[in-house]
């Protein structure tokens, strides 16, 4: 999947839009939510403000000592590079289904990714981008979402296809951490992760704590 979200970029894109695509973010990061830009792009775009911070929750429990390489820089790269971050470490990593106690972890993963705060924040702010995306559909908006696609934006393109990615690989990282809670149920993860952006949030909204010590998982 890395090898082909490169070759993509790199091959399928459009070309020559790169000043068209700085404008874009422009307007993205100026003026957030007001109607400047293509709403489905804006709540795609956004999403993959999102899936990084789930990936980071679902990931970083099991980072401990991960060989051959650490999953810090990954997942923190993930949030500007997307799966063309994150990829290689998928790849490389190991499978870390054992249960860990939550006092083992670092204060990232265990004071803020593991809380139920974190996981309704993103909750919240996933729903409201299905309904920018909702709100804002129309055939006027899908066909130029269609046009930035094929022939304007290489940010357009590459951006859907990145969640494309993002979404597709996300089922066996979430069985891995549903097996460290004690919570294995591949029926359950093909629920979560059918609802893209969505689902794996409310996903982290209804797991269960990793134990304490003295407890099971």
């Amino acid at each position: 999947a890395w090898l082909f979200f490169g070759t993509w970029a790199a091959t399928q894109t459009p070309k020559g839009t790169a000043d068209f695509d700085a404008e874009l973010i422009t307007t993205l990061i100026s003026a957030p939510f007001s109607g400047a830009a293509n709403p489905l792009f804006e709540a795609l775009f956004n999403s993959l403000g999102v899936m990084p911070a789930v990936y980071a929750s679902l990931l970083l429990p099991g980072a401990r000592g991960q060989k051959p390489v650490p999953a810090a820089p990954f997942v923190a790269l993930s949030f500007a590079m997307g799966y063309g971050a994150l990829g290689p470490y998928l790849v490389l990593r190991e499978a870390r289904p054992d249960p860990v106690l939550r006092s083992e972890l670092g204060f990232l993963p265990r004071v803020v990714l593991e809380s139920k705060l974190n996981a309704a924040l993103l909750c919240a702010f996933s729903a409201y981008l299905a309904c920018v995306a909702a709100r804002g559909f129309s055939a006027e908006a899908a066909a130029e979402f269609a046009d930035l696609w094929t022939t304007r934006s290489a940010l357009v393109n590459a951006s859907s296809v990145d969640l494309t990615i993002l979404s597709a690989v996300m089922f066996p990282v979430m069985r891995e951490d549903m097996k460290r809670r004690g919570w294995d149920s591949a029926g359950r993860a093909a629920a979560f992760c059918a609802l893209p952006v969505l689902g794996p949030s409310l996903y982290l909204l209804a797991r269960p704590a990793l134990p304490e010590a003295g407890e099971e998982a």
